[in-house]
């Protein structure tokens, strides 16, 4: 797989356009983008696929997250540390179409089932289907892993300052009693991560049961999609971390905040989810401890701000509402206030 765009003539063009006059089922207020598979006989040529993706955002917001999936997905393809099989994994872009009142996006398409299904279908495959998860985007993690030592200029604003922002400004609209909480979530934080050296990478940014596909019901995955998120300078914990919490709000139908504040509260990850990282090949994590030497809370803190203020900014001028921020956001800013004092590297402080 090359970062070039695959060209098609004529019926591309063709196709495009009809769709861009269509009108399929509207995005609705969680996603921007209107998504089908479609069988592509006016596409087909020698050695193309068969079946596609078809992606229709008709808003700003689902433009900027299709420019943003191309562009990122063509530089991670071109990374030259990453193995060909490996490359598989990403949606290849076939056709891009952008006009004035709608964007098209025609993407590869690998037949399988979503892990997020699976998981809804068999709580109790949870550890295995995580785990599955986890060793598929492991080798983009160390592929394009690099030790930097974590600095207040660039790494800590851009994992810990802005974000707070981004909910900070939700918060200031909606219930303001939580903006001093997130400032002392900042500082603890900040010093936290402050001059530690840690391997940063390309990571998914939004990694989820819902942006992986699996060949079949035992695996393995073949598919890892919604890349618009992605980033090449931060931490793996990201994804490692977001998609155990989001697997596990999924299997005990919780809020992400609610399943965040009881893993705070405790310490860190909770059984399952520690089985599921061994599971993987990856060193066994154990309280308080993990593959950079960070306590556990502190990475499980770093995900839930990263995955919370994406939330935050993806609904623009729409003020998210008290009951979003009671779930999700109040009850992990109760749980770290109530701290009496805060070391990196000892979950049981409290």
């Amino acid at each position: 797989m090359t970062a070039q765009l695959t060209q098609f003539t004529g019926t591309a063009e063709h196709l495009l356009g009809l769709l861009s006059r269509s009108r399929p089922r509207p995005a609705t207020a969680g996603n921007a983008i209107d998504s089908k598979v479609i069988r592509l006989s006016r596409l087909r040529v020698e050695g193309g696929p068969a079946v596609a993706v078809v992606r229709v955002a008709r808003d700003l917001q689902g433009t900027m997250e299709l420019r943003a999936q191309r562009r990122l997905v063509a530089e991670i393809a071109s990374h030259p540390a990453l193995d060909k099989a490996w490359l598989e994994l990403l949606p290849r872009i076939l056709a891009f179409d952008e006009r004035r009142d709608v964007t098209v996006c025609v993407e590869s398409h690998r037949p399988g089932v979503g892990m997020s299904e699976m998981l809804a279908d068999n709580p109790d495959r949870f550890e295995e289907l995580t785990a599955l998860a986890l060793s598929a985007i492991a080798p983009l993690h160390r592929a394009t892993g690099r030790s930097i030592v974590v600095d207040n200029l660039s790494s800590v604003r851009q994992w810990v300052v802005d974000p707070v922002a981004d909910l900070a400004h939700v918060c200031g609209r909606v219930d303001p009693g939580l903006v001093p909480k997130l400032e002392l979530l900042e500082t603890m934080l900040s010093r936290a991560i402050v001059g530690r050296r840690m391997t940063v990478c390309w990571t998914h940014g939004d990694y989820t049961p819902d942006s992986v596909r699996l060949a079949g019901p035992r695996g393995p995955v073949n598919r890892i999609v919604a890349w618009d998120k992605a980033r090449g300078d931060r931490p793996a914990l990201i994804d490692v971390y977001s998609m155990m919490l989001t697997a596990s709000a999924q299997v005990e139908r919780a809020e992400f905040g609610a399943v965040v504040s009881r893993r705070l509260r405790a310490g860190g990850l909770c059984d399952s989810e520690r089985n599921a990282l061994k599971a993987m090949g990856g060193r066994p994590a154990t309280r308080g401890d993990d593959s950079e030497g960070m306590g556990e809370r502190i990475a499980v803190l770093l995900a839930w701000l990263q995955r919370t203020a994406a939330a935050g900014r993806r609904d623009g001028d729409q003020p998210k509402d008290d009951l979003w921020l009671a779930a999700n956001v109040a009850p992990v800013l109760e749980a770290v206030s109530g701290w009496r004092r805060f070391d990196a590297s000892d979950p049981s402080a409290n």
